[in-house]
């Protein structure tokens, strides 16, 4: 079970694996579509105001990498139940990493890519192929991996699709949980193929919506207890390459 209250004790453990590879200072961020060193798209959660919650991990990214930029990715991230929320969500994700591959696929710009919650399906099926589900809808082609290729590295936080027992998911616990909407066997396997190597999914215990759990305090914490680790390696990959 994930705790309603978070310990002391787990927060540190979490800070502490990552405290030897990045500053813990944070930085403000540049919102900017420009090919810098680094540049950081943010896809954030259901109700979240732009950038959302994923800010102070873009923070401390940038705080490493001076020449980072960043942008949200532009769409409604309204319930994907009532709405079609999730579908503009792919097309905006189709259309912005395609832009930044066209504008910097021929830089030594890396890209980073934020997301959380229903941002985190969104990026995720963009990668892999969405819907197949009752409520996301019909099957969707992946994009082409041309595009897809250029991330440089990947954070997910709290993905409703999460898929049990891949090698890149990370938390307490979660290793083989399901989130609320599981993607089919192929798209596991395409995103695990295409990009497994660059990716980092962060499901926590009891999460109700990337773990099935009934916790939601454990879905709204992801900031206190992974940015620290999720900066960490995100800066270990960025500085191989």
């Amino acid at each position: 079970m994930f705790p309603s209250t978070i310990t002391t004790s787990l927060l540190l453990g979490s800070q502490l694996a990552a405290a030897t590879l990045i500053q813990r200072e944070t930085t403000q961020l540049v919102n900017s579509t420009a090919c810098s060193n680094v540049h950081i798209l943010i896809a954030r959660g259901t109700t979240e105001s732009y950038p959302g919650s994923l800010e102070t991990l873009a923070e401390m990214i940038t705080a490493n990498n001076p020449d980072t930029t960043y942008e949200n990715l532009v769409y409604p991230a309204t319930d994907e139940t009532t709405t079609n929320s999730y579908h503009v969500g792919k097309k905006a994700a189709r259309k912005q990493l395609t832009s930044f591959v066209e504008r910097c696929g021929h830089t030594d710009s890396q890209l980073v890519v934020l997301a959380y919650s229903q941002g985190a399906m969104v990026i995720a099926d963009t990668l892999a192929g969405g819907g197949g589900d009752s409520t996301l809808g019909n099957l969707t082609a992946p994009i082409d991996y041309d595009i897809g290729k250029h991330i440089t590295a990947l954070v997910l936080y709290g993905d409703p699709r999460h898929a049990p027992y891949q090698p890149y998911n990370q938390g307490y616990e979660t290793f083989n949980v399901t989130g609320k909407y599981p993607r089919s066997g192929l798209q596991v396997r395409y995103l695990t193929e295409h990009y497994g190597h660059v990716i980092h999914d962060y499901c926590n215990a009891n999460d109700p919506v990337c773990a099935s759990g009934t916790n939601i305090t454990a879905h709204l914490v992801y900031p206190e207890i992974w940015d620290t680790t999720a900066a960490g390696w995100v800066q270990s990959v960025l500085d191989q390459n």
